[in-house]
């Protein structure tokens, strides 16, 4: 062999018995680490892709408000069946035929959300329900902070979900409701969510004891950061009136941060003869006239 080669590898060999084997540098990080940008030349401009044109965006969050007993959870429902059934939407515009998701964790689906689905038309075949999350093999409550994941791989795997109905909203949300900071951190998920299956996500809450008379966005239950985060907040509420009118309702924008903000529907909730015999724009028992307009 090489002579001065034998050399070096003897010095070597005598320096590790010496001193020991040295102890590797930490691998360069500097390209695994760091702030992700693009610049706005790499971006294509792209216009909102609507499911309800200006009410339910696909890709995302929306809030749907009002006190108790103001027909949320139904018009809910009706938003559900219209789009599984490519049924017709309160503006007569034809909504996008798709499956539907719906968490609830107020409502049982075999006996409440079912029966008001399929009483609204609803293709049965497309309306899936979350009842929960698999962990070693047992089946346990769905947690959004650990379960998300799981639920967008479930979601692919059905295919063309096109809506999916949070009730109650807070639900989502496991530390306190109240606190910007957890709520911000809860919800961001959400969003992810809808943003990466493309599905237009609605949550829904209630009002806030007291504050009658102010904005009804500033009225939702928990932090102001449901509101700040949803990108369009809806309202249901009763209009005071008897006879003819005493189950009259208004659905209304509150908030809209990618189309108009004013404007909304009188809504009422019919009988499923009224609604056969007068010919109106259904959805699950919900008459929402698209001639008279309200404000709120």
């Amino acid at each position: 062999m090489n002579a001065r080669y034998d050399d070096w590898a003897a010095n070597i060999d005598a320096d590790m018995a010496k001193y020991g084997t040295p102890t590797p540098l930490p691998p360069l990080r500097t390209e695994l680490d760091g702030v992700v940008l693009k610049c706005a030349a790499d971006l294509t401009p792209s216009p909102v892709r609507w499911l309800w044109q200006y009410w339910l965006a696909l890709g995302k969050l929306h809030i749907l408000a009002g006190a108790p007993g103001q027909g949320k959870t139904t018009l809910a429902l009706a938003m559900a069946a219209t789009v599984t059934m490519g049924g017709r939407w309160p503006d007569g515009s034809i909504a996008t035929a798709g499956n539907v998701l719906i968490w609830s964790g107020e409502d049982d689906p075999a006996d409440t959300l079912l029966p008001r689905l399929l009483a609204a038309g609803a293709d049965r075949a497309k309306c899936f329900f979350i009842e929960g999350a698999r962990r070693d093999g047992e089946v346990v409550p769905f947690d959004p902070a650990r379960d998300l994941g799981q639920l967008l791989a479930a979601i692919e795997k059905i295919g063309g979900i096109k809506l999916l109905v949070i009730d109650p909203i807070v639900s989502a949300v496991t530390g306190d409701s109240h606190k910007n900071t957890e709520v911000r951190r809860a919800m961001q998920p959400v969003v992810d969510l809808a943003a990466a299956c493309g599905c237009a996500v609605l949550g829904i809450t209630h009002f806030a004891k007291g504050g009658q008379g102010t904005d009804p966005a500033q009225r939702v239950v928990g932090s102001v950061a449901f509101t700040a985060v949803a990108r369009m907040v809806m309202v249901a509420a009763k209009v005071k009136g008897n006879g003819e009118t005493k189950d009259t309702r208004i659905l209304a924008r509150a908030k809209s941060s990618i189309g108009p903000e004013s404007g909304g529907f009188i809504t009422f909730l019919s009988s499923p003869n009224r609604c056969r015999e007068s010919k109106p724009h259904t959805l699950h028992g919900v008459m929402l006239s698209k001639a008279r307009r309200a404000s709120c």
